[in-house]
Order: C-alpha cells, then structure tokens, then sequence
C-alpha cells in the first residue's frame, strides 16, 4: 500500500467524529473530494478489519468496535485509571462540581478523562471530544503556553471559521498573554451552552504544555466568584497530577517548537 493510499485512508477515518459520527458513502466521497470508488474499496478493508461498520438500518458507515480495543491499550499502557482516577475523584468531591483533563494533539484539545459530578445537574461529556484551541477555559489555556507562531496559526484558523470567540487577533492574544501570566483561566458558555469551567495548565517532563485541568458545571452555579473560591483546590490536583505527568509519555502530536 502506497503512502499515498495510507494519507487517504486516515483521512477517511478522520471525518468520523462527535458531530458527525456517520456517513454515507458519496457522501464522504464529496467531503473528501475522493472517487467514491476509492472511498468505497478503503472503507470495505476497514470494515472486513472491525474499524468500521455499515449500520443496516441507516446504510451509513460508522465506526467499529476495534477502536475500543486499541483504545483500551492506550489507556492501560498510560495508566490512566489507577492513577489519575483517584486525584481528579478527590477534586470533584472537594469542589462538588465535574473534573476534565484534557490533552493537547495537533492544535486540538481532546477530553482524555472525566470524572463526573455527583451532583444531579453536572457537565457530562464525551471522552474522545475534540476542540479547536481558540475556544474554552481548557483549550486557551493550552494555547497560552504554546510558542507565539502557532498561537498566530490557530487564531487565523478561529477567523477563517468566523469564530465568535476572536474579535481580533491582538485582543486574542492579549488574553493568551494574561492567561499565562495568572496560570489559570474561566469561561462560561463557550464551548458548551450553560457550562462554565476553570482551567489550570499541566506540564510534562520538560515543562512543556501538554494539556489541561478543568473544574466544569453549570453556569449558575460555576459563577467566576465561586470559581476563584475553589481555584486553591484546583492547584493542589495541578500539582500532583503535574507530578505524575512527568513520568508519563503521552502519544499526542504536540508541535511545541518555536
């Protein structure tokens, strides 16, 4: 198989996501721009393979459950469960609210794990949810703490989308600047809807960004007050989840040089 063949194939595989998590084949021809001939031989492989599946009622393909072997190897090779679980479970009783650590990959930030609020009306999200950097408390903190040339590239991306969260590059940038400066960031109703969060940076071994730690829940109960109230709290998760991630090795694309 050509590298050729190989770039097409992961394209395919790389228009599966949250918001549309199915397609029909001539549609996905046409978003890709492929022969739907081509389309329909790449996804015939994947599908004899388990990485996707042709629902019989909708006829769109989907993705298949081999994914969730591959990423149970992940996660068991990161450790993730046994070790983060416990530090981010004492956060969320502690602040009542759900905690969201997020990974920085490609000039997106992914939900990597979440432990959820116990409380009745909480954030619940999807691990595997990917953003653009330019939105939210967890993606502009991670932006902040990334070299200056690609903090330009992400912001023009947010324009060329006609992104409501950019108004201008300079006041943008004015806000990474401060981010940076304060260590910590609050937003309420960007990414979702009525969910506010506050946002901390984590590090890896060489004090590099490699992502973020979120308290996230309603806005009516999230106010920027009550959030700098428990911002204490959140520090002390920062700091031994930053310990941890030091001796972690994440398999996330992080293009940090300037």
């Amino acid at each position: 198989m050509s590298s050729k063949t190989v770039s097409k194939a992961l394209d395919i595989l790389g228009v599966f996501t949250h918001e549309t998590p199915s397609w029909g084949l001539r549609e996905l021809a046409r978003n890709l721009d492929m022969s739907h001939t081509i389309v329909h031989r790449l996804l015939s492989t994947f599908e004899e393979k388990g990485f996707v599946f042709r629902n019989p009622d909708t006829h769109k393909y989907e993705l298949g459950i081999k994914f969730i072997e591959l990423s149970n190897v992940v996660e068991e090779q990161l450790n993730l469960p046994e070790i983060i679980q416990p530090i981010m479970k004492k956060a969320a009783l502690e602040t009542g609210e759900s905690v969201v650590f997020t990974v920085l990959d490609n000039q997106e930030g992914v939900y990597v794990k979440i432990v959820e609020s116990e409380q009745q009306v909480r954030f619940a999200e999807s691990v595997g949810r990917r953003s653009p950097l330019y939105i939210g408390a967890s993606h502009k903190v991670i932006l902040a703490h990334m070299p200056i040339e690609i903090q330009h590239q992400v912001i023009q991306a947010g324009i060329d989308k006609q992104s409501q969260q950019i108004k201008s590059p300079e006041e943008f940038l004015g806000t990474l600047a401060l981010i940076k400066k304060r260590g910590w960031f609050y937003t309420s109703g960007e990414t979702f809807n009525d969910v506010a969060a506050v946002t901390v940076p984590l590090f890896d071994n060489k004090q590099h960004i490699l992502g973020s730690l979120s308290v996230a829940g309603p806005s009516y109960r999230l106010s920027l007050e009550q959030a700098e109230k428990i911002l204490p709290i959140l520090g002390g998760t920062q700091t031994e989840m930053n310990a941890i991630l030091k001796k972690v090795y994440f398999p996330s694309r992080r293009n940090l040089l300037s």
